[in-house]
Parts: C-alpha cells; structure tokens; sequence
C-alpha cells in the first residue's frame, strides 16, 4: 500500500504503520515503497502505546505513528553517535 492510500482509507486518524519495502535517499529521507497500516487512532498517545508494546516484542520491524493529514511522510533518519549503556 502506498501512503496516499492510507490517507485515503484513514482520513485525519493516527494510523501505525509497518514499512514493509522502503530505503533512504540522499538526504537521509526513509522513502517508504510499501507500507501497511496496522491499527487507526483518534489520538497520538494511545498510537504510541500501541507502537510501544509492539516494539518491545519486536524491535526488528519497522514501525511509524503518523497523522494522515500529511501529504507525505517526511521521515528523516538521523544518525546516532555515542555509547548506549
């Protein structure tokens, strides 16, 4: 599914998403190719309460709480320097 069909089957919802084929670009962009939303919203924090449990079981996927008022997704990675402890 592309982002434009989320935001036209969840219109103005927060919606959790799976990446399921994206890359990043040049400018450090996450381009997402294929996503599937995974639970609609009608607020960020219990989005995010969803994200959380998710992530914690399975911190390998790649998930995103976004509003469908967006045109795009905007995603920019950053990149971490340091020492986690």
């Amino acid at each position: 599914m592309k982002w434009e069909d989320v935001c036209k089957a969840f219109p103005r919802q927060w919606v959790l998403i799976e990446a399921l084929r994206a890359h990043t670009n040049e400018q450090s962009e996450r381009i997402l190719e294929d996503i599937a939303p995974l639970k609609k919203f009608s607020n960020s924090p219990d989005a995010m309460r969803a994200y959380k449990e998710i992530h914690q079981e399975e911190p390998n996927r790649e998930l995103y709480v976004l509003h469908t008022s967006r045109k795009h997704p905007n995603i920019i990675e950053k990149k971490w320097v340091g020492v986690r402890r």
